[in-house]
């Protein structure tokens, strides 16, 4: 079996290292120190099993780490013992353990079914050549935000609207998660660039950006990536990019989905105030009500629907008129 280590400390990392190294069965892949770096190293040389120290589980962006193993099967471990803070389909390792019960840990880990990526069928919504989409699409998410685009994103036909996404990732991750949503989606996803033109079939997306990614009006609409300070706490910010928005509301479909704090909530309402038509996520299919909570809360929703029926929603929500906006 192939396996990566990922342990942030170079003493207990390297004592794992060296018994990982006698086992008989095992080939080393890469030692890590970080989720960057480990990111980086299982996209290009994917292994059966990843082994992380807790205090990697438990950082924000390994929401990231999570989805680019579930799209490549790879297998997760976290080194502990008693009281170690498990995560769902993470198998537990304990480091002081027998020779022989660590390696039918490892063993089972690797016989265990690999968690499999929340998504829609994609193409599900094929378009016909009468398809016409009015409006551009903007969506903000952060905590389980990488399933939840692929599940968004996977009702997507190839000839979608115009979409533009900020998801709160580490800076890090960018380029990879591009690519991880690239391969699972239907039409074409990238990194947005400044002066970008949005056109159909292209989801443009900022993550873990040092700038915050704005629209300019005209005919066509472009990106603009600012660098700044960060925005109601992150960069890139959804507040940014919803914000800027609002000249054009009436040709935006805007959608808060799972995530932590409430980034997005009182532009999401500007948008829905000036004409935009605005979705959140439910409670319930939330891995983290705050986002799309605080924005429901203010009223800024014009619906609020479980995670299988936002892409759809979105995508006739992009063919129809404006309605008149009653939020408070």
């Amino acid at each position: 079996m192939r396996i990566t280590l990922a342990d942030s400390s170079n003493a207990r990392g390297r004592r794992i290292w060296e018994r990982l190294s006698r086992l008989s069965g095992t080939t080393l892949n890469d030692r890590c120190y970080g989720l960057t770096d480990t990111f980086k190293s299982i996209e290009h040389k994917p292994p059966h099993i990843v082994i992380y120290s807790e205090d990697l589980t438990q950082r924000a962006d390994f929401s990231a780490m999570e989805a680019l193993c579930k799209c490549l099967s790879v297998r997760s471990m976290v080194l502990g013992g008693w009281g170690t803070i498990a995560k769902p389909g993470i198998h537990l390792l304990e480091p002081t353990a027998p020779d022989d019960i660590f390696l039918n840990a490892l063993s089972d880990c690797l016989r265990s079914r690999p968690a499999q990526n929340v998504r829609a069928d994609a193409g599900l919504f094929k378009s016909s050549p009468k398809t016409t989409y009015t409006k551009t699409v903007l969506i903000g998410s952060s905590t389980g935000g990488i399933e939840a685009l692929l599940k968004v994103l996977g009702a997507f036909p190839v000839d979608c609207p115009p979409t533009v996404i900020v998801q709160h990732t580490g800076v890090g991750f960018g380029a990879g998660l591009v690519r991880v949503l690239n391969q699972r989606v239907e039409p074409m996803v990238r990194e947005a660039r400044h002066g970008e033109t949005l056109k159909p079939g292209n989801i443009l997306i900022a993550l873990g950006s040092e700038a915050h990614l704005r629209l300019k009006s005209g005919a066509p609409l472009t990106c603009q990536l600012e660098k700044g300070e960060g925005f109601t706490g992150h960069c890139p910010s959804v507040d940014a990019l919803f914000s800027s928005a609002i000249p054009v509301a009436k040709n935006i479909t805007a959608a808060i989905l799972t995530g932590m704090g409430r980034d997005g909530a009182e532009s999401l309402l500007a948008l829905r105030k000036a004409g935009a038509r605005t979705i959140c996520q439910d409670e319930a299919t939330s891995v983290v009500y705050g986002m799309p909570g605080a924005a429901a809360k203010v009223g800024a929703a014009e619906q609020i629907l479980p995670l299988s029926s936002i892409g759809p929603a979105l995508l006739r929500a992009s063919q129809e008129q404006v309605p008149t906006c009653t939020a408070s």
